[in-house]
Parts: structure tokens; C-alpha cells; sequence
């Protein structure tokens, strides 16, 4: 936010006369609009207070815009009249879901409309592409010069609180005769967020690892869930599909995907993507958000292994006009998922905040998940990390848009807090350290996110339990006597704690198993869940899940999810029942398969892929890595590859001629011993797993080209991963181009190793130590795993 108030007023003089210009150029509409008969003022369809940013000048007229039309359904009426009747036992049309040709048959907007809409905009000189199957909503491209003529309002650039976006800086306007409701994208202000996904760093540290029976405080696998939360063996989700919501790069997802399932035995799910936005630029990267999908994949179909297939309904950039195309696509999709999970949001609407704010896509969104609803499918989405409040830019006390923190504005997230998602919080969740794993304990997370909205109405389903009014409409206008509001969340799954060390080990970049938490690993969770007890049902499957779950939370006397009573999110407690931080509590997956379908085998037959290994190597690499990918961002980091001698080409491992000693290789681009920060020092890490347990060898390369080695254990605990160095190694650099770092470690450090052991999933990763001994590493490199060893096949 910029700093103090004074230099703001003249800004807004600046932009009250940029609005006279603009009616100036254009009058009442613009020039593509002429001939059209009357126009339609889109007023909610602007950046509110934008008093409080800097005007910095006009968006280039030859920059790319793409903005989403959607549009008005002349037969809603009838579509809120069949949803109360598809979900009413006692109606005719109880259960009868719509495919999504009988849903824009029967309820959605008339292809005539559609075609009009496009002809409109191609008419303004804008590429017009409808997403496929839907009638409703089209993507619209074209230079900024086009966007604005077409829409009668300039778009203009802005700062406010460190960042810089685009607006326009009057209400669009449209022919009346097209009955447009909403346009999005004519500011890049709402950038949608993930919940805050912690991939933990390293450190090195002498304590000694826990083991047996002792509670597992810290991060709990995939297969302690199942037996935690009371998964049968009997049924893991065959014959189901599941979806990911996302945006940007997903290339590395699916490799860390395939390393997690052969980590775990689990069979290589089929993964699809379907891209939707504009290409004119590169989909978005380098936003931290890659984590989050390898957390959701990795998190869904761990927790249903044997679905047919996940898609991922991709935006291509983290914007409201792409990702409201993602959900388009996705209830659109004659084959698509009956079940999804989106693990981000944005604030909803809030009229009073003193903030910069959009209406965002909760309106037409609303609609595109009710459309969902009709044809049976449920959206679980995650309430978020800052606690009963939401992230809005313009309130002094925010410190970021995210993460770990309560928020000035107690609103809530979009699309958790849509009456027609189901919203996942999140809890504390600890182990009894005994194999199969039981729950000890588990809390309130205290910042998962819950509250009560002030502007979405309650589904019908939370009659009884939502207590508080609207006080604001959808589009966030006051209201007198709004109707009774959003409580969220419904249900609740392990987030962990990103302070603690709690969550699930997930397979990320760097090789190594790593923490994933926030409620972004609940929502992903809770729609494996789902599918799971799916699965179980015949016919048309089981419906919009929250239907499902209040009538049992509210009838079966509590047996079917475990009530969460200790912790709190500030301010609402846990408490017995239905509450604001964990809704009705965590799942008991076979009693809530058996209470709604009676039976805890799936109603399909349908195989399972095959279960995922990693292909044993003869002798050679192991895995290589692209050259020039070094990334050293701590500080002041460094140009991408501009650290050969931290950059991985390849990895291998051998056993001595003996049979007595370990030898780990690592090949670097340029190895020397210089260090970025010209204190601390390079470490060289090559991570493997052998009997249930992570190893690792380490050469530490310290000021003055001293050279130190080491083997352990890897020991997640707290934040860290820990590298616990537990022997003296001898380790040796050959310097130069394509130079290595050999460690050769005794085999009798890691028991029960021996010729013709298999390595699984070795991986190498470079790191930089800050300072002092016993500092943190900082990533630089890493790479594989890619195949593991069968150890002695090369002996030298």
C-alpha cells in the first residue's frame, strides 16, 4: 500500500478526470456498440476504491487482453426450482441428475444467445471462443485499444501495496439486447491464491531419530490416513475419476506423482490436463503454486489409489477469466469427474472493507457450481490459512496476500464459502506411533480458515445450523434483511501445522519426502475421501456431497465423522457438533460408505492401474538433469545458472570391489570451489531409501576448498528436513568441466544393506549453508529420482 494518504487525493483527481476523458471518447458506449439499440451498465464490474492506489498511466493499446463474458439465464428460476427437487426424497425427480446436454437442454442459456454474444464481439474486432459445451460463458481477445472500445471504459495501471495491475476505470457497458451480466478481466487486480503449502528446507543437526511406538507428532504418510481415518481396504475408489483445479505450469507434477506412488506402492493413476486461456503469453510460473498441485494429486489419489483417472482443469494464468473457464469446462464436460477439489481462493464480496476489491467471480461462479449440483457433482475447496478472515489489499495490518496469519477483514474464501462447494478446514492430526496407525489426538488447526460469510446464502442443507444474516447481497450491495448466511466449513481433514512439523510427506522437486500442510492439503484429501465412498454407489452416483453429510452429521448419532472439540481459529472454538473451525468433524470413511450405500465394495468392477516402480538400473546414471538449472534465490541470490558448481548433470551409486563400501557420484556442470555467499559453504547431498528409512551421503565443501563427508539419516521434524550426520566419511572433488563429488561410505552404516539390495528412488540435490554451522541449507539444484539401484550391478 502506498505510503501515507496525502499523496492519494491528487491521484483521484487524476482519475476523475480520466473517467470525463473517457466519456468524452467514447459517450454513452463505445464505438463498436453503435447501431445496437440500448445499452447496460455493468456497475458491479469495476475495481472498488481505487482511490487507494497510484495511477501510474494507460495500458498500452496494443497489449493483449482477454476478459470472460457471461452471460444471463432466462431459465434460472427453473434450474433453483429443480435443484430443491433433485435433493427433496420426496420428489419424482429425487436423484435424477442431468448429464450437461440435458442441463443446457432443459435449463441453460439459449444457444441463440450465445451466438449473438459472439457475433458482438467479433463484430469489435475480439476473438471469441465459447468454452466447449457451455452456453453461458466465452473467453473474448483482442489489443486493449479493442477491450476498450468494445466495453466503453479505459483501462489504466496502478500500484497498491507493492504491486501493479491494470482497471478499468468506468462500469463496462453492453447492448441490452444480449443480455450480458458479468465481464471479467478488464483489471488483472484478483489473482487467485493457494493456501499456504509448506516444502520444507534442510538442516543439518547430531539428534538422534525417534522410533517404535512413540506419538507421531510430525508428518504422517498416506497409508497412516487410511487407517487413521478408517479407510476399507475393500474399496479404493474404483470406477471413479476425480478433477484438480489449478492454473499455470504443470509440467513437474506428474513426475513427482509417478515418485510418491512408487514410494508407496500405489498404482500410476492416468493424469489429463485441459488448459483454458489465453496463449499469447507463457502459462504462469514461479509463483510457489507447482507445490501446491503436486500436493493435490499426490494427496487425492493417494487417498483413492485405484480411480480411472485425474484430470486437471487448468487455467493458464491465476486470473478470475481463465479460472471461471477452468470450472466452465469442467460441468461441461460429458465425461468429467462427478468430484474436484480447488486448493485456492479469493475474498468473498465485502462491501464495507476499506480495501481495493472486486466482485471477482463469485456471482457467475455461483452458477456455474449450481449447474454442478444439477448434474451431481460436488467441488471440495479449501477455506484457506489466515483463520475467520480473508486477504484483501488496502487494509493497513495486512502483511501479505496469504499464509499462516489472521487477516484484518473477517470474510471468507471463494468458492469454499459457495453454497454449492463443500468447504474444508483443517486439524491438527497426531499418530499413536503403532503400526497400522491410530489416531491419538487431533485439534482445530488454529488458522483454518471458517466463519460465517456475510453475503452467500446458506444452501438448504444448513437450515439449523447457519445463524447469522446476509448483510450483504452476492455482489456485495447492503441489505436490509438479507436471508440467513454461509457457514463454513462443512467438514474438516488433516491441514497439519506448517509451525509444528505436522502434515503429510509428499514427493516434491527436491527428491526427498516433504511436508505438505495447510488446508490446501485438506480439501484434496477430503475429495479422495468422497470418491472413495462414490465408488460405493450404484446408479447415478451420490449427489452434491453436502446434502449427504448434514442429514448424516445430523441423524446418525454421531458415528459417521469424528467431532473435533479442542482448538480454535480465532475466534471460534471447536466445540461438540457442528462449529466454524472443523464443521462436523473428520471422516470415518467406512461408516459413512456403509450408511449411504450399504456396502463397503465398490459398485464397479473396474481394474486399477498397474502399481508404479521405479525401473532398476544396470550400471550408468541413475537420472540425469537438464544443464544451466541452477536456481539459488536466498538473498540476493543469483541468475539462474549462473552457479556451475552447484549445477547436477547426473547421480549414480556403486559398490566397491570389496563389497565393503557405498561410493555415491554426483556429476556438477563446472565444479570449483568457490561459494556464493563466500562464507558457510556448498553441500552435495544424495538422498535414497532402504528399508522403510531415508539415507543420505553429504560433501560439505567449506572456505578454502575444504573438503568434509558424511552419511546419515533423514529426519523430518518441526520445519526441517533434517540430514542427521551420524558417520565420518572420506569424499573426494575432481574439479572442472563435468567434475564430480564421490563419497564412499562403510555398507555397515546402513543396516541391512548389502549386494543386490535395491536403492529405491535415489536423488541428488545441492544446497548452500548460510553462515555458521548448524545454519540452514538453501536449495540450488536437484536432481531424479528417476531409477533405482540394484546395488553391486556396477562395481566401480
Amino acid at each position: 500500500m502506498p505510503a501515507g494518504h496525502r499523496g492519494l487525493r491528487p491521484r483521484r483527481a487524476l482519475l476523475a478526470l480520466a473517467a470525463v476523458g473517457c466519456a468524452a471518447l467514447f459517450g454513452a458506449g463505445g464505438p463498436a456498440q453503435a447501431g445496437l439499440g440500448a445499452t447496460t451498465t455493468l456497475s458491479n464490474d469495476v475495481v472498488h476504491n481505487l482511490g487507494l492506489a497510484t495511477l501510474t498511466g494507460s495500458v498500452p493499446a496494443s497489449q493483449t487482453v482477454t476478459v470472460g463474458v457471461f452471460l444471463s439465464n432466462p431459465n434460472q428460476a427453473a434450474e433453483d426450482s429443480y435443484v430443491k427437487q433433485l435433493y427433496d426424497p420426496s420428489s419424482p425427480n429425487y436423484g435424477n441428475y442431468l448429464d450437461p446436454d440435458t442441463f443446457n437442454s432443459e435449463f441453460g442459456v439459449p444457444a441463440a444467445n450465445l451466438q449473438a454474444a459472439e457475433s458482438w464481439l467479433q463484430g469489435a474486432g475480439l476473438t471469441a471462443t465459447p468454452v466447449d459445451g457451455a452456453t453461458d460463458y466465452l473467453l473474448a481477445s483482442g489489443s486493449a485499444a479493442q477491450v476498450e472500445a468494445a466495453f466503453g471504459t479505459p483501462l489504466t495501471t496502478y500500484t497498491a501495496a507493492g504491486r501493479s495491475f491494470y482497471a478499468n476505470t468506468a462500469a463496462p457497458t453492453v447492448p441490452a439486447s444480449l443480455a450480458i451480466s458479468d465481464v471479467l478481466g478488464l483489471n488483472n487486480f484478483n489473482r487467485l491464491h493457494t493456501p499456504r503449502v509448506q516444502t520444507t528446507g534442510a538442516t543439518t543437526t547430531s539428534a538422534v531419530p525417534t522410533s517404535g511406538s512413540v506419538p507421531k507428532t510430525g508428518l504422517l504418510s498416506i497409508k497412516d490416513l487410511w487407517s487413521i481415518y478408517d479407510a476399507p481396504s475393500t474399496n479404493q475408489g474404483n470406477g471413479q475419476s476425480m478433477a484438480i483445479f489449478g492454473w499455470g505450469v504443470t509440467d513437474p507434477v506428474v513426475p513427482d506423482l509417478r515418485s510418491f506412488e512408487a514410494e508407496w506402492g500405489l498404482p500410476g493413476v492416468p493424469i489429463s490436463v485441459k488448459k483454458y486461456g489465453d496463449t499469447s503469453t507463457p502459462d504462469t510460473s514461479g509463483d510457489g503454486a507447482t507445490g501446491e498441485w503436486e500436493l493435490d494429486t499426490q494427496s487425492s489419489t493417494g487417498m483413492a489409489p485405484n480411480v480411472t483417472s485425474e484430470t486437471l482443469y487448468f487455467a493458464r494464468h491465476n486470473d478470475d477469466t481463465e479460472a471461471l473457464a477452468a470450472f466452465t469446462g469442467w460441468v461441461n464436460d460429458r465425461k468429467g469427474p462427478l468430484q474436484g477439489s480447488a486448493s485456492f481462493g479469493e475474498c468473498e464480496n465485502v462491501g464495507n472493507a476499506n480495501a481495493i476489491l472486486t466482485d471477482g467471480m463469485e456471482v457467475p461462479g455461483d452458477k456455474i457450481l449450481e449447474q454442478a449440483v444439477v448434474e451431481g457433482r460436488t467441488l471440495f475447496s479449501s477455506t484457506g490459512d489466515t483463520g475467520s478472515s480473508c486477504s484483501i489489499i488496502g487494509v493497513p495490518v495486512l502483511g501479505s496476500t496469504n499464509g499462516v496469519a489472521t487477516q484484518a477483514y473477517p470474510g471468507l474464501e471463494w468458492p469454499s464459502v459457495s453454497p454449492w462447494a463443500v468447504a474444508v478446514g483443517g486439524t491438527d492430526l497426531t499418530g499413536d506411533g503403532n503400526t497400522p496407525e491410530h489416531r491419538l489426538a487431533e485439534t482445530a488447526w488454529e488458522f483454518t480458515g471458517g466463519g460465517n460469510s456475510t453475503s452467500e446464502p446458506a444452501g438448504s442443507y444448513q437450515r439449523g445450523v447457519a445463524s447469522t444474516n446476509c448483510t450483504f447481497d452476492a455482489s456485495g450491495n447492503p441489505t436490509i434483511s438479507g436471508p440467513l448466511c454461509r457457514s463454513t466449513p462443512d467438514v474438516a481433514t488433516i491441514s497439519g501445522d506448517v509451525a509444528t512439523g505436522n502434515g503429510l510427506l509428499i514427493n516434491s522437486d527436491n527428491g526427498a519426502d516433504s511436508q505438505g500442510a495447510g488446508t490446501s492439503l485438506s480439501s484434496p484429501l477430503w475429495l479422495g475421501v468422497w470418491t472413495r465412498i462414490q465408488a460405493a454407489a450404484a446408479g447415478k452416483g451420490l449427489g452434491f456431497a453436502n446434502y449427504k453429510i448434514y442429514k448424516l452429521a445430523q441423524s446418525s448419532g454421531g458415528r459417521d465423522f469424528y467431532d473435533v472439540t479442542v482448538g480454535d481459529n480465532q475466534p471460534y472454538p471447536a466445540k461438540p457438533g457442528y462449529d466454524n473451525t472443523t464443521g462436523w468433524g473428520t471422516p470415518e470413511i467406512s461408516q459413512i460408505m456403509q450408511d449411504l450405500t450399504g456396502r463397503l465394495t465398490p459398485a464397479r468392477t473396474t481394474a486399477p492401474a498397474p502399481i508404479v516402480t521405479s525401473p532398476s538400473t544396470t550400471c550408468g546414471s541413475l537420472f540425469t538433469d537438464a544443464a544451466g538449472d541452477d536456481n539459488y534465490t536466498f538473498g540476493a541470490g543469483a541468475p539462474m545458472g549462473s552457479l556451475p558448481q552447484l549445477d547436477i548433470l547426473s547421480g549414480r551409486v556403486a559398490l566397491s570391489p570389496d563389497g565393503q563400501t557405498l561410493r555415491t557420484i554426483i556429476t556438477v556442470n563446472n565444479l570449483s570451489t568457490a561459494i556464493p555467499t563466500g562464507g558457510g559453504e556448498n553441500d552435495y547431498q544424495l538422498v535414497f531409501t532402504f528399508g522403510g528409512n531415508q539415507y543420505f551421503t553429504q560433501l560439505a565443501v567449506e572456505p578454502g576448498g575444504i573438503v568434509n563427508a558424511y552419511d546419515g539419516e533423514l529426519v523430518h521434524a518441526s520445519l526441517e528436513t533434517k540430514y542427521l550426520q551420524e558417520h565420518v566419511d572420506t569424499g573426494t572433488l575432481v574439479q572442472g568441466p563435468n567434475g564430480t563429488v564421490e563419497v564412499d561410505a562403510p555398507l555397515a552404516d546402513f543396516p541391512g544393506l548389502a549386494a543386490g539390495s535395491t536403492l529405491l528412488r535415489p536423488s541428488a540435490a545441492t544446497y548452500v549453508r548460510e553462515g555458521v554451522n548448524q545454519g540452514p541449507l538453501e536449495p540450488a539444484d536437484s536432481g531424479g529420482p528417476t531409477d533405482d539401484e540394484l546395488l553391486g550391478a556396477c562395481s566401480s
